[in-house]
């Protein structure tokens, strides 16, 4: 099913119902700063679980967690380099992931299967999912709309493949095929592990 809102205020009261079906267990599609993701809330085993088995994912594959802020996103960050911190406060909310060291807080149905404690951070900048995310007032899980080796980028092509499989799709338009800059920044010296939407804007040598 196909769901909208508003573009500019997008409607409290749906994004109510969203958040409240989100901790049942239900997930959803959403446009972010970069692609669209599926997204589930991040302490709903039957949630996460839905999203592995949706895009047939191998159970060791870490996802990403969506957070409102670098106050949120702390709460479950082992170590926050002092260079990382500064970036963060410059470029977020935005296109970038984050891996970074996690803690004994990470919410266990995300993380049950990982071989590491590393985690990837967004604080993603599209207003739907900021405001999701104040109300929601939970970390989210995600990853990024994809099939057949493209990312799904187009609301009809969507519904097509997942319109049956998620609770609904949140109409954001056609996006651009821009996945988000990823960032190493498990030490204090912040490595590119992926040149993604937003690289251009950075300036690493000087956040070193």
């Amino acid at each position: 099913m196909i769901d909208y809102l508003h573009p500019i205020n997008p409607e409290i009261r749906k994004l109510k119902q969203i958040s409240e079906r989100l901790k049942n267990g239900e997930i959803f599609i959403f446009p972010t700063d970069t692609v669209y993701a599926i997204i589930a809330d991040s302490h709903s085993k039957k949630g996460v679980e839905a999203i592995y088995s949706l895009r047939k994912l191998p159970k060791d594959k870490p996802l990403s967690l969506l957070c409102k802020d670098i106050s949120m996103a702390s709460h479950m960050i082992e170590y926050l380099p002092n260079p990382t911190y500064k970036l963060m406060k410059k470029i977020t909310p935005g296109p970038f992931t984050f891996i970074l060291k996690a803690n004994k807080n990470l919410p266990k149905p995300s993380i049950a299967n990982s071989k590491d404690r590393h985690i990837g951070i967004r604080i993603p900048g599209h207003n739907f999912l900021e405001e999701l995310l104040k109300i929601h007032d939970s970390t989210l899980t995600s990853t990024s709309a994809f099939t057949n080796d493209e990312f799904l980028i187009d609301i009809d092509d969507l519904e097509a493949v997942y319109g049956s499989h998620v609770a609904a799709i949140i109409d954001g338009g056609i996006v651009k095929v821009e996945p988000s800059t990823i960032l190493d920044c498990t030490e204090d010296k912040i490595k590119v592990i992926r040149e993604g939407k937003g690289f251009s804007d950075l300036n690493l040598q000087s956040e070193e």
